[in-house]
């Protein structure tokens, strides 16, 4: 017999089901790491399977810093009105909103499409082959810069982003994670920052 504060910690851990929860936990002799393992990488399997869904509905949530000189806004989009009320979709796209305010990121996921991202691609490009021009092979050059532009990239993007309550987790992990709690399709659509200089 498994215990029940084992099965309903694994629950608070991974949103799974009470019933998944005590199988998982009887398949692993109650081993409580290896289960939230399991049921880990079976809630990203659902999640992947939901990433495709339409995404009609939603809220546009903002946050306003207590210093009244940032804000933010976020059009965070679900699959059903009945999922845009629920308290944990709630809670991810304010927590979005304050991430958003904190972190300033220049897009959702597509850096390449930023002007200014593209600007700072061009000037990281140079600065490597002025650095390395001729003590370096091109092709060593080239993984510098390309990884130069990964580590950028993802630090301006959203969803590559760390999230500021949690770093060892991105934004994308944190949606994720909600969309494998209630069961639909979640994506930020579009956001925008304000700042009082």
């Amino acid at each position: 017999m498994i215990d029940t504060q084992k099965i309903k910690a694994l629950r608070e851990a991974t949103g799974a089901s009470m019933v998944d929860c005590q199988k998982i936990l009887a398949k692993t002799k109650g081993d409580f790491e290896a289960a939230k393992k399991i049921l880990s990488e079976k809630s990203k399997r659902a999640v992947g399977k939901k990433t495709g869904r339409l995404t009609s509905e939603g809220i546009v949530e903002a946050y306003i810093h207590s210093n009244r000189k940032i804000g933010a806004l976020v059009e965070l989009a679900c699959e059903t009105d009945f999922v845009a009320k629920n308290p944990l979709f709630l809670e991810l796209a304010h927590n979005i909103a304050m991430h958003i305010a904190a972190a300033n990121p220049l897009c959702v996921d597509s850096p390449e499409f930023h002007p200014e991202i593209l600007a700072r691609i061009e000037e990281e490009k140079k600065k490597a082959l002025a650095e390395f021009g001729g003590k370096k092979p091109k092709e060593m050059i080239e993984n510098i810069i390309a990884g130069k532009i990964k580590k950028y990239t993802a630090s301006v993007s959203l969803l590559s982003q760390e999230y500021v309550k949690d770093p060892q987790k991105t934004v994308g992990d944190i949606i994720n994670e909600t969309i494998a709690k209630i069961g639909e399709n979640i994506r930020v659509k579009r956001f925008c920052r304000f700042q009082i200089e």
